[in-house]
């Protein structure tokens, strides 16, 4: 079997040598380079491949894994090179791209999470809410600026944007400003909306913020950051879960791993315990 090395298309062209030139060395003729959208590749395409390397940020990572689960490979390595690479903070990769790779080459496969939303599937966040929105309006000309340009996301969202109604049994909020589980800790840019999460846990975190924090989300968002969120109290919800099932009553913008979609109507979201490989280093 061989390894696929999958590299974000924003690869600069010298981060794309680095990463070419990493290959071969380490891997000799053992790999090949993914062509065109990994995306678009059918199972037969993979099927010679048992380990992947996502090279980019979180929507690399997010399109590598969803082509990953189209076959029996489960064997994943992280290198960061994208404007955000907040799920490579949960696993506290940063560094020469080279000594990353070098270490996953001689690392032994650790079972980690996955997690699905419907028939999707995620590995750092999902959200729907002013989160989501952030994530939708970050647009590509805008993200140039780097994680700078979450921050201009944010400044244009609190514009526009308005709670979203979401029913799930056993809460009595109906309109949400935030509504985000996480199998990692991060989104944004570094935003650390779940320091305390591990995608070797087995569980999933969840944050809900009601209607009533929408006129005060700029210092909710610092509190957040800051780890202080508990000092508001009212229209708050924190818990962890194996699985959450609930309706969104109008169509809103998703996110999926820094991936924008719009949806509406019943979601189950869960998580599968010790469904991939991650093969590299950690350290965190």
């Amino acid at each position: 079997m061989k390894t696929l090395f999958v590299l974000s298309p924003r690869l600069t062209e010298d981060k794309r040598r680095e990463a070419e030139a990493a290959a071969e060395s380490l891997w000799k003729e053992n790999y090949a380079m993914a062509q065109g959208s990994i995306s678009d590749y059918e199972a037969k395409d993979l099927a010679e491949y048992d380990h992947f390397v996502a090279v980019g940020g979180d929507g690399t990572i997010f399109a590598v894994v969803n082509a990953m689960m189209k076959t029996a490979a489960r064997k994943l390595t992280v290198v960061p090179a994208g404007s955000g690479n907040d799920f490579a903070r949960s696993l506290g990769l940063k560094g020469d791209m080279f000594i990353i790779l070098k270490e996953a080459k001689k690392a032994a496969p650790r079972p980690m999470d996955l997690a699905m939303w419907n028939d999707r599937y995620f590995i750092n966040i999902a959200s729907v809410g002013f989160d989501a929105d952030v994530n939708a309006n970050n647009s590509d000309g805008m993200k140039r600026f780097g994680p700078f340009s979450y921050t201009l996301s944010v400044v244009k969202t609190l514009f526009t944007y308005r709670p979203v109604t979401i029913k799930k049994e056993g809460l009595a909020l109906t309109r949400w400003t935030l509504f985000t589980i996480g199998n990692g800790g991060y989104y944004g840019g570094g935003f650390p909306i779940f320091p305390e999460a591990s995608p070797f846990s087995g569980k999933l975190l969840f944050l809900g913020a009601g209607k009533s924090r929408l006129k005060f989300i700029l210092p909710f968002l610092i509190c957040l950051f800051a780890g202080k969120d508990r000092l508001w109290k009212k229209d708050m919800v924190r818990a962890s879960a194996q699985s959450m099932e609930f309706t969104l009553l109008e169509e809103a913008n998703v996110n999926l791993d820094g991936e924008n979609f719009r949806e509406k109507g019943p979601v189950v979201v869960r998580i599968l315990p010790k469904e991939l490989l991650y093969v590299g280093p950690l350290n965190k």
